[in-house]
């Protein structure tokens, strides 16, 4: 009797096959488990998919639900493919199809007031793809005929961690970051925080780690099916989140945080687990298969994974229609403010407001029954005043009314609701806004939320068009006579179809600096660093200087200048590519810091190029940020004057050098207006490496 040949012991002692089909049914759960973790947790309480379907663009809705689609995908594969290899190709692709889906809902979610949590849009699959292929390579090696496709997926293991690690995205590479934290090794203060860093980088180097050590396997091949590397790749990393995670709970964490980490930890582990298995079965069958067995009747592998990529190349063009950006611009021709609108955006809605806050505190300590009459009262007279104006604004109302009694603590809902009011002044030709704000409050039972708008009338509406694109901007001034004001000179939303010009801070601004020109010596703003003395007297020159030459005073440059700020922020929108600029300054800092600051620098450089205002007063805007510091609009002002003149302006300790910002505010205050918008121009291009593109006033 003949023994088994050897090339065929590897194949006969196989349980790769085995271990897909199972994996096929637990981790394919695992994997859905995604769509129905908390999508955010807001003041304690989670929040779910099914609570906020509505609030998601359909792009959005499909990203969040991929998860799930998934994973009954891999299910029903499991269930009914017979071929391994076949089954391998399509748990591969669902797997991919799953996180290009994902990528792209969550371009279009950043577009509105909801978009997707981290845990969702993080760029974790590349690295749990880089974990999969060595998993799958080192498991390989153990059999013969497999060896040379097992150490083909070694080397893709590496260069995908390799990719993953290196390649920047739209922030900070991730190697850059970690270097930059190893760097801080010797500044820690004791050795409980330099292990903390040691372990948090051991975390943050895994994919690398363990690719790199599976290169083992080129020279020694596994000795059985299920090696170590294959074991460490899968499960290393959850144990390594779990430890951190079960460290945290003794100390009281936030139990809702700590079951998301867990259900995270269990999607990472289903995740690996599952690639690991189908990049096994799909590339042995496809490439290596066993010589000499017949395999089971059923479609070919290579069959089976063009037609799995043609369904995911479907799916993904079918997002991506999806996930088309809004269109901006709008035209609302503006009627004329009457009485009875007036009745109702300057007395109606504010008291119905008012009347929300009172009920929402008192039915804390109380019942709230009083207050509550006194909200369903003041819902109705808004209902009733608008029935007399327009029958669209009176059923955006009616709808904002009733909804609003039970809002979501996220607040998503009272956006939408706001919204579909505006939109229905838009189609009426009524000069009023309503701006949808969060006010925080503090009661004996802890903190508070209370979702109300702020009431404005529109002045003006201005439209521009940028590369065939429309934009336009609202210039509005308040009509609630309590409302304090946001101090902003305007706002832009990425989830609105315009941007906002607050004509009254305009005024207040305007006085502010008058005053301060008024000083002796003449100052830009009331000295708050002692060093900045100086600089500020150089700046409140030039802003005396500039208010004797301007008849009409500083408001119409300033909203102007405004305008173009605001302007700039709709054109970027949520994916304005990070600034290396931003990264050389705050690289380690909080990506939520960057991100803000490389925005905000985007549109202080941009207002300088505007053609209906002086340069100067943008100038003058930016040398008080500069010189005073604090807070991210002071890196914004000291990256945009660096940007500028072409030269460093800090101090060698991390600090602004006051003096050298003075010169350089003076050297570009000193320029012709023309010369000051160009050099704007190509300092934003060398920043952002991209041409800023040019802005056409339609009115």
């Amino acid at each position: 009797m003949n023994g088994p040949r050897e090339d065929h012991a590897a194949f006969d002692f196989d349980g790769g096959r085995h271990r897909l089909r199972m994996r096929t049914r637990w981790a394919a759960a695992g994997v859905a488990l995604g769509t129905v973790l908390p999508y955010e947790v807001v003041a304690g309480r989670p929040q779910y998919i099914w609570d906020l379907a509505d609030e998601l663009p359909p792009a959005g809705l499909v990203a969040v639900c991929a998860p799930a689609l998934a994973g009954l995908i891999i299910a029903l594969a499991g269930w009914r493919t017979r071929r391994p290899g076949s089954l391998g190709w399509i748990v591969i692709a669902a797997l991919i199809g799953m996180r290009l889906v994902i990528g792209i809902g969550a371009d279009a979610a950043a577009w509105g007031a909801l978009g997707l949590p981290e845990s969702v849009t993080a760029r974790q699959g590349w690295a749990l793809l880089a974990l999969g292929a060595t998993a799958a390579g080192a498991t390989l090696t153990f059999k013969p005929h497999a060896r040379r496709a097992g150490h083909a997926l070694l080397v893709l293991g590496v260069l995908i961690a390799a990719a993953f690690f290196g390649w920047p995205g739209r922030g900070e590479a991730p190697i850059r970051t970690i270097i930059r934290a190893a760097a801080s090794f010797d500044d820690l203060p004791d050795w409980r925080f330099r292990l903390g860093l040691i372990v948090i980088g051991t975390m943050a180097l895994w994919p690398a780690l363990v690719a790199l050590a599976g290169l083992v396997h080129l020279e020694i091949p596994a000795k059985d099916d299920h090696p170590v590397t294959n074991l460490v790749a899968i499960y290393g990393l959850p144990l390594l989140i779990a430890m951190l995670v079960f460290r945290a709970v003794p100390g009281g964490g936030d139990g809702w945080s700590i079951f998301v980490a867990l259900g995270t930890i269990a999607v990472i582990a289903a995740t690996v687990a599952l690639l690991a298995s189908a990049l096994e079965a799909a590339v042995e069958a496809t490439f290596a298969p066993p010589p000499g067995v017949d395999p089971p009747p059923g479609w070919a592998p290579r069959r089976t994974a063009m037609m799995a990529a043609a369904v995911v190349a479907l799916l993904v063009a079918g997002q991506v229609a999806l996930a088309r950006p809004p269109i901006k611009g709008v035209d609302w021709p503006l009627g004329p403010r009457t009485p009875p609108a007036d009745a109702l955006f300057v007395e109606r809605l504010p008291e119905w407001n008012r009347a929300r806050l009172h009920w929402e505190r008192s039915a804390r300590a109380t019942s709230g029954a009083a207050e509550l009459l006194r909200v369903k009262a003041a819902g109705r007279a808004v209902v009733e005043a608008a029935k007399g104006i327009d029958d669209g604004l009176a059923a955006a109302l009616g709808q904002m009314v009733a909804e609003s009694r039970d809002l979501h603590v996220a607040g998503r809902t009272w956006y939408r609701l706001v919204a579909a009011v505006n939109e229905a002044s838009r189609l009426a030709g009524l000069p009023y806004y309503l701006d949808p704000t969060v006010f925080t409050f503090q009661t004996a039972d802890g903190p508070g939320r209370h979702f109300r708008m702020r009431t404005f009338a529109v002045e003006r509406v201005r439209r521009f068009e940028v590369d065939g694109r429309p934009y336009a901007t609202l210039h509005v001034r308040r009509i609630d006579v309590r409302d304090a004001g946001s101090r902003l000179l305007g706002f832009s939303r990425d989830v609105q179809r315009f941007a906002l010009v607050d004509l009254d801070e305009a005024s207040a601004f305007e006085t502010s600096l008058a005053e301060s020109a008024l000083e002796d010596p003449p100052l830009c703003e009331a000295i708050e660093v002692e060093d900045a003395g100086p600089g500020l007297a150089r700046c409140g020159a030039v802003l005396a200087e500039l208010l004797q030459t301007l008849p009409d005073g500083l408001i119409p440059a300033i909203v102007a200048t405004t305008d173009r700020h605001e302007l700039q922020h709709q054109i970027d929108g949520p994916h304005l590519p990070l600034s290396s600029a931003v990264l050389e300054r705050l690289g380690g800092r909080h990506p939520r810091l960057q991100a803000r600051v490389n925005r905000e620098l985007s549109a202080y450089v941009a207002e300088l190029t505007a053609a209906d205002a002086p340069p100067v007063v943008g100038l003058i805007h930016l040398v008080r940020f500069a010189l005073q510091g604090g807070g991210h609009l002071h890196h914004v002002a000291m990256i945009a004057f660096e940007a500028l003149v072409d030269r460093p302006l800090d101090d060698g300790r991390g600090g602004p050098d006051h003096r050298a910002v003075a010169d350089a505010f003076a050297q570009l205050a000193a320029l012709p207006a023309d010369t000051v918008r160009a050099r704007a121009a190509a300092a934003w291009g060398r920043l952002f490496g991209q041409p800023l593109e040019p802005v056409t006033t339609l009115d």
